[in-house]
């Protein structure tokens, strides 16, 4: 995923999930798993069954459209994507003394709102203020 705390992240630089499971591939074979409705990784176990990985490329193959994921930042915003060009403030309303329905009801207007597809490299994307998105392997 670009990080691009420093500004310099181009399309041209991404090793695609394709070629990065093609070099992991060649000294241990991978076999897909089926995807599960929403995710956003896509799973993959080594054929000598010890382990599994997982791959989250949201430039080389987007999940946009079946996305259920929605973050809410450490100052109390609402994102419904990592790379969202928008965030909708919770911590105001809270503040105001927002009971529990208008809570629901700005969270559903948010989400209701949700991006069909992410914004990486376009100008005023999360990626090009430098947010860090988290990944995990799981060899076991």
């Amino acid at each position: 995923m670009p990080l691009d705390a420093d500004h310099a992240w181009t399309e041209d630089q991404v090793l695609t999930g394709e070629e990065i499971r093609e070099a992991i591939g060649v000294l241990y074979p991978l076999e897909p798993e089926p995807r599960e409705p929403s995710a956003t990784a896509r799973v993959y176990r080594f054929a000598d069954g010890r382990g599994k990985i997982g791959f989250i490329n949201p430039v080389s193959e987007p999940f946009c459209g079946d996305c259920n994921r929605i973050r809410l930042t450490a100052d109390g915003r609402l994102r419904t994507c990592l790379f969202s060009l928008g965030e909708t403030d919770l911590r105001g309303p809270l503040r105001a003394g927002a009971d529990d329905d208008e809570l629901e009801r700005v969270i559903r207007d948010a989400v209701w709102q949700k991006e069909l597809k992410h914004h990486v490299g376009e100008p005023g994307s999360s990626s090009r203020r430098g947010r860090c998105p988290r990944s995990a392997v799981n060899r076991s």
